[in-house]
């Protein structure tokens, strides 16, 4: 029975050193790698549409910090999405002239689009104090966002989804 106890009391200790080992090996920091690094290939766009590629150097790591993708798909995705944000933005302006959200007047309805995962469609909103983050300006009427919906929903799938 000695030997038995002596072996379990043994093994009891394996155990505590190996988890202990394991422990440290979880609270490690974990660097973290951010993208791009020295050497990775990355894709862009350019204001004209053209997708391109480029290596990182040391030189120029700092300055990557938008519109820098892993995939020239990804940028490509990008640059329709930019494309169709502004086109979004330049009908809302012709819609509504130099129209800006009051937030201090709880009074005024503000506008926006948003997409219904459970219809399946686009809706408006309403809000009047509270303002949430837009991709797309607030409008100042339900007739226009109405108009945007109608007119632009390629553009808005792009956007929203």
């Amino acid at each position: 029975m000695n030997v038995y106890k002596t072996k379990l009391l043994q093994n009891i200790e394996a155990m505590k050193e190996k988890l202990a080992s394991m422990e440290s090996e979880l609270n490690k920091l974990e660097k973290i790698k951010h993208f791009p690094s020295e050497g990775e290939i990355y894709y862009y766009y350019t204001p004209m549409g053209t997708v391109c590629s480029n290596t990182v150097t040391n030189d120029d790591v700092e300055d990557l910090k938008v519109n820098v993708f892993k995939t020239r798909d990804e940028a490509k995705e990008a640059y329709n999405k930019a494309v169709a944000i502004e086109k979004v933005k330049r009908r809302i302006k012709e819609l509504q002239g130099d129209w800006k959200p009051d937030w201090t007047v709880d009074a005024e309805e503000k506008f926006c689009i948003m997409y219904d995962h459970i219809k399946k469609l686009f809706i408006t909103d309403c809000w009047y104090v509270t303002e949430h983050y837009q991709l797309l300006p607030y409008m100042e009427n339900k007739t226009i966002a109405a108009t945007i919906m109608n007119e632009m929903e390629d553009e808005l799938k792009l956007i929203l989804l």
